[in-house]
């Protein structure tokens, strides 16, 4: 072997067989630009050519399942929520220390994890596997954990099956008739990256221009990054049902708010007050008191945790109802209510003025009338 190549060589580098230089990683994957990404990462020092993009994209077009006609591939975004809420649902059903543990995690996770893709308006349908994966797997252990080993009547789980389909429905409704609000035709996304491409269109003539698609489009539309056109009255774009709020969805959206928070906050009342100690609070209303016993066994376990998972999710859907109760009122989306914030230099203390308070059953009537 040549001693001038071996003298060259960084701490991770060796000559193989094949007189070729190679690295400890990359000799573990044949997949050359997760190699080439290992190679670079740990030369002494670390070479800044590191193409995690194309290692990224590389892996997740190897990402497959056989599939009749072709093998299917698989998102990374959809596959992620598909494992990770089970597992953390499993681990926090171990002890007291591993609930306090994944709770806090897991919501700081989807919190950052939320923001970077609204800044950075990135597609991905990770929260909406997230909801469809959550919603279904706490269902089945209230279905088949919770009514079998707990007491459970009848009409409570009728109660519960009979919210669970209206609340699905309006969801279902909102993405349905989320392309009503868009407009015709179809726009593709533009590098733009001027300071006014975020800008609501709000204006009193009939038409304005928008700053990104550069078309004429009627007033108080917004372009979305996301869905790539133009929407009519833009609340939002939901990440967690993988639509936009507009004028023509925004009803049955808030329904589906309404409907989803009694939904979890039932579901996690009889969940919990049936495996805690519950007591009396008025008539026949009971709030869990004693939970001190619930981790002796894994699956009083799993059912504590997914009632505990229930009250977060129907405390966060009651705060947006009231949040959009509060937008409708003002008779603004939830972009007109932030360039009203900039106008104003942060002081919205202007939300209480007579004029506001004034209208506040005219902007209730416009939004039922979809005006």
């Amino acid at each position: 072997m040549n001693d001038n190549r071996s003298d060259n060589l960084h701490c991770c580098e060796y000559i193989n067989m094949n007189e070729e230089k190679s690295t400890i990683i990359s000799d573990l994957c044949s997949c050359p630009p997760f190699g080439n990404c290992c190679s670079n990462l740990l030369k002494c020092p670390p070479s800044r050519d590191i193409e995690i993009n194309v290692m990224v994209a590389n892996f997740q077009d190897r990402f497959r399942i056989p599939w009749q006609g072709g093998a299917r591939r698989i998102s990374l975004d959809s596959a992620v929520p598909l494992l990770l809420f089970p597992a953390s649902l499993y681990f926090a059903a171990q002890g007291f220390w591993p609930t306090i543990l994944v709770f806090p995690l897991v919501t700081l996770f989807l919190y950052y994890t939320h923001r970077t893709v609204r800044k950075y308006r990135v597609a991905t349908k990770f929260f909406y596997v997230w909801t469809l994966t959550s919603a279904s797997l706490v269902l089945i252990v209230f279905q088949f954990l919770v009514v079998p080993m707990l007491d459970i009547n009848t009409n409570e789980n009728i109660i519960i099956t009979v919210t669970m389909v209206a609340t699905a429905s309006c969801f279902y409704f909102t993405k349905k008739h989320a392309i009503k609000s868009h407009l015709k035709y179809d726009l593709e996304m533009t590098n733009v990256n001027t300071s006014d491409e975020n800008l609501v269109l709000i204006n009193e003539t009939e038409n304005v221009q928008c700053n990104t698609c550069k078309r004429d489009v009627p007033s108080r539309t917004y372009h979305c990054f996301v869905c790539k056109t133009c929407v009519i009255q833009q609340h939002i774009h939901s990440y967690w049902i993988d639509c936009c709020i507009g004028k023509y969805n925004r009803k049955s959206y808030m329904a589906g708010l309404l409907l989803g928070s009694v939904l979890f906050t039932f579901l996690s009342n009889l969940i919990l007050t049936t495996l805690c100690h519950p007591f009396n609070v008025f008539a026949t209303i009971m709030l869990p008191d004693d939970c001190s016993d619930v981790y002796y066994d894994i699956m009083y376990g799993i059912c504590f945790v997914s009632g505990l998972y229930c009250f977060a999710v129907g405390v966060i859907l009651f705060l947006m109802f009231i949040n959009d109760i509060y937008m409708v009122s003002l008779g603004m989306t939830y972009h007109e209510w932030q360039e009203q914030c900039k106008d104003f230099k942060g002081d919205c203390r202007w939300f209480l003025s007579r004029h506001v308070i004034r209208n506040v059953l005219p902007n209730w009537r416009a939004f039922f009338n979809n005006v």
